[in-house]
């Protein structure tokens, strides 16, 4: 994505206290933002016509993300972020004269139900998101996110997209007993197929072009065929001490990269425990200490959950039963912040199933 600006958030610094003043105050102000905002004479304009409920799930959102980007003081991650919003709201007919909108009506929210001091300092980043306005909507279409396809699989990737589309399952399990077999073939398809055509089915998503309903059929028919394609090769024989587990973030729904990495280092000789999607951190650590793994890899795809995911990381570096356990983490959003992965606490970060599979690798040699 491209960044709003690059003095964007240099000169910003919420507190510890104020950001979580931010957070206990959140539900507060999101209920009085909504208000402030559903009262508006055109509120159906800024709207596009959607119905309220949209913003109110939007609103929510927007408080998680918030709250999370001034834990880290991560701006960074906030400029590179607020195309894709812009991009993806604009998409669904929502006016560019919303955005604004809704900035001064959290600011107002935030002068009401935070102390003086913790509000000027949270003020201030939704001042700097408004004097951004003009250039985030400037930049949307560069706030897509598309992943570049291998030449020599595009012509399968196509055909496994419009299957998605169409709902066609036959068509898919087609290309998969096709395409897939062996195991080099299988790591292939998952890299330069899967990934790149679940990608395309986000950004159809994010420009309006398919429903949410499109695309979680989408991403339900490539979870069913994956677990059918796994099944066609035989199992690599596993290093008892190597074991891993792999997981997405509480809160987190989105598993399909989690999944990928999981098959792809079984297939690599780990002993894997995929843990998949919003598994309770009380439940992950409960996990880990009675399998006690080499290594636990998280996958985040959305910015608000990135303080359960620093949450889950530090309870492990506390313990001291995993004391040699690595962690890793991956996923959309950590890959947009240059630094975040150390924010959270990991001890490293990939940006794609094949790097990740490299660095457990060397790690695992590094212990030995």
């Amino acid at each position: 994505m491209q960044r709003v600006s690059d003095d964007f958030g240099k000169n910003l610094s919420v507190s510890a206290s104020a950001a979580m003043e931010y957070e206990s105050q959140g539900e507060k102000m999101l209920k009085r933002v909504n208000e402030l905002m559903a009262a508006r004479e055109d509120i159906s304009e800024l709207l596009g016509m959607n119905p309220l409920y949209i913003m109110y799930d939007n609103n929510s959102n927007h408080l998680q993300f918030i709250s999370n980007v001034i834990k880290l003081n991560d701006y960074d991650l906030l400029a590179k972020s607020l195309p894709w919003v812009y991009k993806t709201y604009t998409s669904r007919d929502f006016s560019v004269e919303f955005f604004p909108e809704v900035l001064k009506a959290w600011m107002k929210a935030i002068d009401e139900f935070l102390t003086p001091e913790s509000a000027a300092q949270v003020i201030e980043v939704y001042l700097e998101m408004l004097d951004s306005h003009n250039a985030a909507v400037e930049h949307a279409q560069e706030g897509l996110i598309q992943m570049k396809v291998d030449e020599d699989w595009k012509a399968i990737e196509r055909q496994t997209v419009l299957a998605l589309l169409t709902g066609d399952y036959k068509k898919l399990r087609e290309i998969a007993n096709r395409e897939i077999n062996s195991e080099k073939l299988l790591a292939d398809f998952y890299l330069k197929v899967v990934q790149p055509a679940m990608y395309e089915i986000g950004y159809l998503w994010q420009t309006g072009e398919i429903s949410i309903a499109e695309e979680h059929l989408a991403t339900s028919l490539m979870n069913r065929l994956m677990a059918s394609t796994y099944s066609m090769i035989e199992t690599v024989p596993s290093h008892p001490r190597r074991k891993a587990v792999v997981l997405s973030s509480q809160n987190e729904y989105h598993e399909l990269g989690a999944r990928i990495l999981a098959d792809l280092l079984e297939l690599s000789g780990w002993n894997v425990s995929y843990l998949g999607a919003n598994t309770p951190v009380s439940e992950v650590l409960k996990h880990l200490k009675k399998n006690l793994p080499f290594l636990l890899a998280i996958s985040v795809t959305m910015s608000f959950n990135l303080d359960l995911t620093k949450k889950l990381i530090q309870s492990v570096h506390n313990d001291s039963d995993f004391k040699t356990m690595r962690i890793m983490v991956g996923g959309l959003v950590i890959n947009e912040s240059e630094d975040l992965w150390k924010r959270l606490g990991a001890d490293g970060t990939a940006e794609s199933a094949d790097e990740a599979i490299e660095l457990a690798k060397q790690w695992w040699k590094e212990r030995e």
